[in-house]
This record gives C-alpha cells, structure tokens and sequence, in this order.
C-alpha cells in the first residue's frame, strides 16, 4: 500500500471524540487521550485514494479473518520490543500503539494507569481488546480506534511518551508517527527487512525495511537511536529499533 499524493478529500472518522468529549488524565500520568467514541469530519491531504469503504477494505477483510481463528485468539506474551522499551525507560504520560491488533501489552500499559491509544484496521482485534479492558475495569484507559493507519493521523497536539508498531510497515506511517512523541520519549517498531524475501519472495517489498529503515528516517539531530538489531528467525528476518527524542 505505497502512499502517493493526492487532493484533499473529507472522511468520517470513528473513534475521535467530538470537541468537548475528551477523557481526563488518569493522576500523575501527563494530558489524557481522548475517552469518548464520536465522530468527526477530517480533510484528510497527501493520501493515496481509496474508493472502498473501510469495512471493504482488503487488510481489513484479511485480518478479520485471521483473528476470527481461535488459534489466534490465545494469548502471545509481550513483545521484545516491549521489555526493551520498559528497560530503557519513558517519562508518564499516553502511548501510542499502531497496528496493535489484540495487543496484550496495551492491555498492560492501561494497567499500569497509562492512558492506550490503540490503532488498527480490523474491528475484530479491536472489540477484543475493548472486551478484555471491560472486563479489567480500565476500559476508561484504553481508547481504540478503527482505522486505515495510511489515511489516519494522531489527534492533533498530543504528544506520547511511547509509540510502538510492531509488524507492519508504511513510510507515511512512520514520517507522521515520530513527530508525535514527547520529549524523552520513545518510538520502537519492530518490521521486516528485505532480507525476509528470502523466505517469502512473494512479499511486496514495500512491507520491508529498506537499507537503514527506519531509523534513517528520524531526524538525526532530534533522536538518538538506543537499540538496533537484525534477527534472523528461521522463517523470517525483522529488524527492531528504539530511539529516544531528544530533550529540548
């Protein structure tokens, strides 16, 4: 899904709130995510067109179907990328987490009293992951929006202490998703490099991680790059970086 330009165009967004829903923070943990389930109009401009509807929409239909297997509905345990993270250390404050699917560690997270913002296409991960706050008692903590994470964008000035992304891979992604983290913050994602083409050649390329990808794409004088590794898995080759942004 390469991203090209395009005119502006007015799409109906669910899961932003409406101008005087936002949530409250939760104490000593920095500005709160908006709690309330609304919809907006939002121009969105320099997105590549989609004339489907997003219950249409081909990764939608092909996650749904994934997460509709009770395979995948028993628990994964954490991420690396998470563990890392919490080693490292990031300041209060919200997190972000982009193609979260039925993330165990947003979960967590909102246990922890951070306020979750929670990103993903499939309707399916998503009602999971609600159920699963509800029945924790921090449903009030997890907000989770329905989205085509290429056309989607923050809410504007918000700032995360974390954004993470695991598995999965968009430049415009990316180039949107790093601007929005707080000073001392950290943004860690974890994808496929090109070298994963040797056990799935049929891949698109555009999935993977380029020469460098994606630290390359941080802004050198604003971010320090803490962790970079290459794993080769046996069945496929991913790439995990942790940057932190620079104090200013």
């Amino acid at each position: 899904m390469a991203s090209a330009g395009g005119r502006g165009r007015l799409r109906v967004v669910a899961g932003v709130p409406t101008a005087g829903q936002a949530g409250q923070p939760h104490p000593g943990r920095g500005p709160g995510i908006p709690g309330a389930v609304g919809f907006i109009l939002i121009e969105l401009k320099n997105t590549e067109p989609r004339t489907q509807r997003l219950e249409d929409h081909p990764d939608r239909l092909k996650w749904n179907a994934r997460y509709l297997d009770p395979k995948r509905l028993a628990p994964k345990g954490f991420c690396p990328q998470y563990d890392r993270a919490a080693a490292l250390g990031f300041p209060d404050g919200p997190v972000l987490e982009l193609a979260c699917g039925q993330s165990d560690q947003a979960l967590a997270l909102a246990e922890d009293g951070r306020e979750v913002l929670a990103v993903d296409i499939s309707n399916v991960a998503l009602d999971h992951l609600r159920e699963a706050a509800a029945e924790r008692g921090i449903g009030s903590r997890l907000t989770c929006v329905e989205a085509d994470l290429v056309s989607w964008r923050p809410p504007a000035g918000l700032k995360f202490a974390l954004v993470i992304c695991v598995m999965y891979w968009e430049e415009a992604v990316f180039d949107y998703a790093w601007p929005v983290v707080a000073d001392g913050g950290l943004i860690a994602w974890q994808g496929f490099t090109l070298d994963h083409l040797r056990y799935r050649p049929a891949q698109n390329p555009d999935w993977c991680f380029k020469e460098g990808e994606p630290a390359s794409r941080l802004p050198a004088d604003a971010f320090a790059v803490l962790h970079e590794e290459d794993v080769d898995e046996g069945h496929r080759v991913i790439r995990r970086m942790v940057a932190r942004r620079n104090r200013s």
